[in-house]
């Protein structure tokens, strides 16, 4: 990449997370409910406003000018695991992030809620988070939850033309909480179309969207030289499934060449043609609304169309009631933002911390110097039994598992067993987490690894005053020019401090397994960790199996 098309990274993060700021005011409401939400019949920017959350029971809570909805969380979030060297830790941020995510969800769709609640059982896995409850089968949802979030890894890439390694990490994100075909498949189209922006530094059009549609029929070949994927996820998902994965992607790869082929690109796009598109495809319906393909081709249009304009493009697809606002937004504004010189014109939550990931990806993608986010030792990773139990009390104050400290920076609301505030992470993210008014231990386990409290203060040594901090009057908020900068970074990144833990040795991994028995799950994540160890990964891994033998016949012999 040059330096140009640092600027359309950076351009692609902002306006993606701008198009779902304005589509989160307009989402699943009517006009009578945008007027009570931003004081005006549309939306014409980003402002201050309420929306209910906790469902049905819960509460009216301020948000701020351009708050964001799950769609960039879950970015964000894809963006936090993708390490350093560029490998994608979908362990990580299946069990860390998403069960984290439940605490201060947005706007979250029920079926990719659901996957997060699964994926707090202990025997699953990003690559087997099979499941089926009353509320949701893991091999129906096939929505856009997975394609709204997986941009990071287009950014992060060193070879853009390189579609296999983008689809495969593409793959292995969708897969841990989508199951049905139009969920990951959607999620490769949208990955694919925007690499091609960022290549060519133009949005693609009708000529570039039928090769990009034709390329998910190679997504099972992709899927077959993936060790994890092969072996692990499509056995499983193919049993849950009862149909051959190959035989799916063609069928929805001609679901999308039968929806462009109804699409006449030389037709302008006003208001009523757009929502006569959104009706055709079945944008508009329940059943069809967020669907990953369906989504993914509204925001291509869409983009094709307003590449002259794209906040016009964006406040369409905010306006246009009943669809799936803000996450055809967020999609187009991320290819949009791509040959876009500058930044939104409207307010953007968090817009730091946004700069300091793309710039992340962007040096990840030339191959420089990138920090690693210290999550906690997913050996030791058990997270509470209850998403309300994923916010508690430490000697540094309140902190959210997997996340770290969490710094209160409004006055709290209760809600029946539940306590909202605002508050924000070392990192710089502003969240609003769900929680108990009276906060219980989180175990230092759950901390990243360079925020632990020291050993000679527990938990449940706290006072019982700092364990109800949440109905004391909140700290002040951190200002966004106060924030510590690190060398190497964008203006206004935030530090890398949540970015850095030294790697515990072998030595220490294998005294530690040993301790729990040796269990296989943990062996074998152990050791799928050493094998991805960069250059050195096979000599590391080799050593570690043999010390690990080692230790277990050891512990075999040992007298009972």
């Amino acid at each position: 990449m040059s330096a140009m098309q640092w600027e359309a990274v950076r351009a692609s993060a902002q306006w993606a997370a701008y198009g779902d700021a304005l589509g989160f005011i307009t989402e699943l409401t009517n006009i009578a409910g945008v007027r009570r939400r931003a004081g005006q019949d549309e939306v014409t920017t980003t402002v201050p406003w309420k929306r209910r959350v906790g469902g049905r029971y819960g509460r009216d809570m301020p948000l701020p000018a351009g708050a964001y909805s799950d769609d960039t969380q879950l970015r964000l979030a894809t963006s936090r695991a993708i390490r350093g060297d560029g490998e994608f830790d979908a362990e990580a941020f299946a069990k860390i992030e998403m069960v984290a995510w439940q605490a201060y969800a947005l706007g979250a769709g029920r079926g990719t809620k659901a996957a997060a609640t699964g994926l707090m059982r202990v025997e699953a896995k990003w690559s087997q988070n099979v499941f089926a409850t009353k509320a949701a089968r893991y091999v129906d949802i096939g929505g856009n939850g997975a394609a709204m979030r997986i941009q990071p890894h287009v950014w992060s890439a060193r070879d853009l033309t390189n579609w296999d390694h983008i689809t495969r990490d593409v793959v292995r994100n969708a897969v841990s909480t989508h199951g049905h075909p139009r969920g990951i498949l959607g999620a490769v189209l949208h990955a694919i179309l925007l690499a091609h922006a960022l290549d060519t530094n133009e949005l693609p059009g009708p000529k570039q969207w039928r090769p990009a549609v034709d390329w998910l029929e190679q997504v099972p070949d992709v899927i077959a030289k993936d060790d994890e994927l092969a072996y692990l996820w499509l056995p499983t998902w193919s049993e849950a499934a009862g149909i051959d994965f190959r035989a799916a992607a063609v069928t929805v790869a001609n679901e999308c060449r039968a929806a462009l082929e109804a699409f006449d690109p030389a037709t302008p796009l006003p208001t009523e043609t757009y929502a006569a598109l959104v009706q055709r495809w079945g944008g508009f319906d329940d059943a069809t609304r967020g669907s990953g393909t369906i989504t993914t081709l509204l925001a291509a249009v869409l983009a094709h169309a307003y590449a002259d304009s794209p906040e016009a493009g964006l406040l369409l697809a905010a306006n246009t009631l009943g669809s799936d606002t803000d996450t055809i937004a967020t999609m187009a504004g991320a290819l949009l933002g791509v040959v876009t010189a500058g930044p939104p014109p409207g307010t953007v939550q968090d817009v730091q911390l946004i700069d300091s990931e793309a710039r992340r990806m962007w040096d990840i993608s030339q191959g420089r110097e990138a920090s690693t986010f210290a999550y906690p030792d997913l050996l030791h990773w058990s997270p509470p039994k209850a998403t309300l139990d994923l916010v508690g009390h430490t000697p540094m104050g309140p902190a959210l598992a997997g996340l770290g400290p969490l710094t209160p920076t409004d006055t709290p609301a209760a809600s029946n067993q539940a306590t909202y505030v605002w508050g924000t992470l070392p990192f710089g993210q502003s969240v609003l987490v769900r929680a108990r008014p009276d906060l219980r231990p989180l175990d230092e386990n759950l901390l990243p690894g360079d925020v632990r409290p020291p050993r000679s203060r527990r938990a449940a040594d706290v006072p019982k005053e700092q364990q109800l901090l949440f109905e004391a009057p909140m700290q002040a908020a951190v200002s966004a020019d106060q924030r510590p900068v690190h060398a190497g970074t964008a203006p206004g990144a935030v530090s890398e401090r949540a970015h850095r833990q030294a790697p515990p040795s072998i030595e220490e991994i294998v005294q530690e397994l040993a301790r729990n028995g040796f269990t296989p799950d943990q062996v074998g994540r152990a050791l799928l960790h050493q094998i991805r160890g960069g250059r050195y990964g096979v000599e590391r891994a080799a050593a570690f199996a043999g010390l690990l033998a080692r230790a277990y016949h050891s512990e075999q012999e040992r007298p009972r």
